[in-house]
């Protein structure tokens, strides 16, 4: 029985570090995507990408704000952040080429889970 457990566990560790090792993997190539798709944003200077630029910036600076004052309140900071995402949202469809469209989307409707979960559990 002890060495089943020890196999076990032996097992247990080689998939750990396995999966850690395509883990760190997967973080390095993404580091290298975003700071690929970092440098390129930073070129685009359109109207459009300003926008989403101010947008987000907003967004920060309306976060900061709020979690800044001792008497906001939890539900006043969610509401600037989702009003803020709506408008980042709204904005994605115009600004994007169709390819890194369907990505942002993707990842804001991540943030909008996360925004919808926080609003479920205040209530």
């Amino acid at each position: 029985m002890e060495k089943l457990v020890m196999d076990v566990v032996n097992a247990g560790i080689a998939l750990f570090r396995s999966g850690e090792e395509k883990l760190k993997t997967a973080v390095v190539d993404l580091e290298k995507v975003y700071n690929e798709l970092k440098s390129k944003g930073e070129l685009d200077k359109s109207p459009e990408s300003q926008k989403i630029r101010d947008l987000l910036s907003k967004t920060i600076t309306d976060a900061q704000d709020a979690i800044g004052k001792t008497n906001a309140s939890y539900s006043e900071i969610v509401a600037k952040l989702q009003a803020n995402y709506q408008s980042i949202y709204a904005q994605l469809d115009t600004a994007l080429p169709p390819q890194l469209k369907e990505k942002a989307k993707q990842a804001l409707d991540e943030l909008k889970a996360l925004i919808d979960k926080v609003k479920s559990k205040q209530g």
